[in-house]
């Protein structure tokens, strides 16, 4: 049933008595490094073992018709590793384990996992709500000598940060603050792809980023200051502006993420990128002209340096 892994890939069995926390963990922001800090402060002689899931329950149970996730599979393990895991449980969610009972599924836990200590996050239910025993988990816990603990919310601005206020930021274009509550900058990957020379035509040549493998949700569309990372070469990131949606002006309506990189005059054709959002600087909007969209972008272009100036010397998270 559980995937295993520790930071160098599969593992068949956990070896040593474990400390668990559980949950989706999507986007891994700052209040599941916290909780998962919590858990590596009770490690000794416990080895912090975090259970993710691989799906969101409420898309599982039909409480909504898509999931958004916040990273990528890839970028999920490593950045659970990053927090402090030193072992990463895969746990398949279907609706077979959503009708699991809170007993069933930490007597699951101690048998498959060896599970000696569990940490609740603030707002967890775990288990099925349909079969509801989750107040006997503390009578569970004694018979079969289990620690059961509850993790502290890790607060915001007086808020708590959860997985929903980070999508709603994103829905609204906030990326500066979606960095903050995340601990770093949001992003998406994708390979450069050769696009349709529009911005070439203007004088603004841009590197067409192909999203189709990524999970990830994408920012509300418009016109971002931002990063590129090439992920396969020594090449420092890259400033750049992007625009991330359609190109109105041109009748094209298809949304597309195009990169104008500063200082750059290289080849990235088929290289994996990763594109970081800094800023948001307009909505899409469409021109009167060629000319008047021309002027607009060079405008974006001197906004974008200054922010990314800024944000070159601002303390990081």
């Amino acid at each position: 049933m559980f995937k295993l892994y520790d930071i160098h890939g599969p593992l068949s069995a956990i070896p040593e008595p474990t400390a668990v926390t559980v949950g989706v963990f999507d986007g891994v922001h700052r209040g599941h490094q916290d909780l998962i800090k919590q858990l590596s402060a009770l490690r000794s002689p416990l080895s912090t073992l975090v259970v993710t899931l691989t799906a969101h329950p409420s898309f599982v149970l039909g409480r909504r018709d898509s999931e958004y996730w916040l990273d990528d599979r890839e970028e999920h393990l490593r950045l659970l590793f990053e927090a402090g895991a030193k072992y990463v449980a895969v746990l398949p969610f279907t609706r077979e384990v959503a009708q699991l009972s809170a007993c069933a599924m930490a007597r699951l836990l101690y048998d498959k996992l060896n599970m000696r200590a569990l940490l609740l996050g603030y707002d967890s239910r775990f288990g099925s709500k349909q079969d509801d025993n989750f107040d006997r988990l503390p009578l569970l816990a004694s018979e079969l000598g289990f620690t059961l603990l509850r993790g502290e919310p890790f607060l915001f601005d007086g808020t708590p940060i959860s997985s929903s206020r980070i999508r709603e930021s994103l829905l609204q274009g906030r990326v500066d603050e979606t960095a903050r509550l995340l601990g770093r900058p949001y992003s998406v990957c994708g390979r450069v792809a050769h696009g349709r020379g529009v911005g070439h035509t203007l004088g603004f040549p841009t590197a067409n980023i192909d999203l189709s493998q990524t999970r990830k949700m994408l920012p509300l569309e418009g016109v971002y200051a931002v990063k590129l990372r090439p992920q396969t070469s020594d090449l420092r990131p890259l400033t750049g502006m992007a625009n991330l949606g359609p190109l109105p002006t041109f009748g094209i309506d298809k949304p597309t993420l195009e990169v104008h990189l500063l200082d750059f005059d290289g080849d990235l054709y088929g290289q994996p990128v990763e594109v970081q959002f800094i800023q948001r600087l307009r909505d899409t909007v469409r021109f009167d002209s060629v000319e008047a969209l021309q002027h607009q972008l060079q405008e974006d272009l001197n906004n974008c340096q200054q922010i990314c100036r800024q944000d070159a010397g601002a303390p990081k998270q």
